[in-house]
């Protein structure tokens, strides 16, 4: 979506442009281009959205002002969000926390799970979780039970609320102030592939990740890895060494997750409810003491003359392909590199600008 939208000043010009100029943006392929083409033969725009209004869900994108905030910073962002629910408790994102586990529970995890989120509920905390069954469905209904606020994430459209038990519970969510949410289109089924895909938002949403009983193969370990790579902080619930259900807890406990007992062990690490400002400064300083050190990156040739190009302000997109004699499709490639080498940021309106803090030397074989 992003190279698209560099490639096309407005997304409306992307759908349904000639394949042959579609397949000048970086990394789309032939059969994406055709799908874009082609895009109405694909989807029924004006039936999804009245079908979405119908059922009260809201399509929230990217730019609204209600989508939130903290979710826009992790790497791949959904483009939209079907919601049902509360859009408030949708921006209050900052004062969230996901907490998630296995499926299969023992009587450990059950007490566990509805000791911590009814504790966390009480104390202002939205709880996320992914509405499944096991430690999911536990700390929803311990939260909704501690009349507090929380969110689940699907991995269907909103017209398959999966696994079907848990309908009567998602209707409760939605009622009680909360939201039930997909990046997925209203009629897509459940699917093995898009769980791992919500996980990112489950984490995303969120302040921190707590695992609360996970075994080595737990979908809930791809959601705090998820959580580790997007800067949050990840809890894990320690359990018996003996017990496979606690192995990934454990794990995660090895590799620096910090040990929870109970809700203290979170608390303490956002000190400040609800606002947390402290850790919010915290992060600040952090980032400010990051971009005071100065790191060296070799670039390619074409890399380190866009590098010069872009300066010491913001520049255009626009302005850099007509700058440089280069195809656009290179030119826009090699932005996309500098990107993920944390050399440029991406700004609103098609402009980017260096990231301080950074310093450029072309490569060896460039000079």
């Amino acid at each position: 979506m992003r190279l698209l939208l560099q490639c096309f000043p407005e997304p409306q010009e992307a759908l349904g442009a000639p394949v042959e100029r579609l397949l000048r943006v970086p990394r789309l392929g032939e059969a994406c281009a055709r799908v874009l083409h082609d895009w109405e033969h694909h989807c029924d725009l004006a039936n999804e959205e009245r079908r979405a209004q119908q059922a009260g869900v809201s399509i929230v994108a990217y730019e609204d002002l209600s989508y939130p905030a903290q979710l826009k910073e992790i790497h791949d962002p959904p483009i939209c969000l079907y919601v049902r629910g509360d859009l408030l408790t949708l921006q209050r994102s900052m004062e969230s926390l996901a907490m998630v586990g296995s499926r299969q529970v023992t009587q450990y995890g059950v007490a566990t799970a509805k000791r911590l989120a009814t504790e966390l509920a009480q104390s202002g905390w939205t709880i996320v979780s992914g509405l499944a069954r096991g430690i999911d469905t536990i700390c929803h209904t311990a939260t909704l039970d501690a009349n507090g606020k929380t969110i689940a994430v699907l991995g269907s459209g909103l017209a398959y609320i999966y696994p079907p038990e848990n309908l009567e519970l998602a209707r409760r969510i939605v009622a009680s102030g909360g939201v039930i949410l997909s990046e997925f289109s209203l009629g897509t089924r459940p699917d093995r592939h898009n769980f791992p895909m919500r996980n990112r938002i489950i984490s995303g949403l969120s302040r921190g990740t707590v695992v609360i009983e996970a075994g080595l193969q737990s979908g809930s370990l791809i959601t705090a890895a998820q959580a580790l790579e997007q800067g949050r902080a990840v809890f894990a619930v320690p359990g018996r060494i003996d017990s496979p259900y606690s192995r990934g807890c454990n794990a995660l406990i090895k590799d620096g997750a910090r040990l929870v007992e109970n809700a203290d062990d979170i608390r303490e690490e956002f000190s400040v409810l609800p606002s947390l400002r402290d850790t919010v400064l915290r992060r600040e300083q952090s980032q400010r003491e990051a971009e005071a050190q100065i790191l060296e990156v070799q670039l390619g040739t074409l890399e380190y003359k866009i590098w010069q190009a872009i300066g010491d302000e913001e520049r255009d997109v626009d302005a850099l392909v007509e700058l440089i004699d280069a195809p656009i499709s290179s030119i826009l490639g090699a932005l996309l590199t500098l990107e993920i080498q944390q050399m440029i940021r991406q700004l609103p309106g098609k402009r980017v600008r260096r990231v301080p803090g950074r310093r450029a030397v072309p490569s060896l074989s460039s000079r």
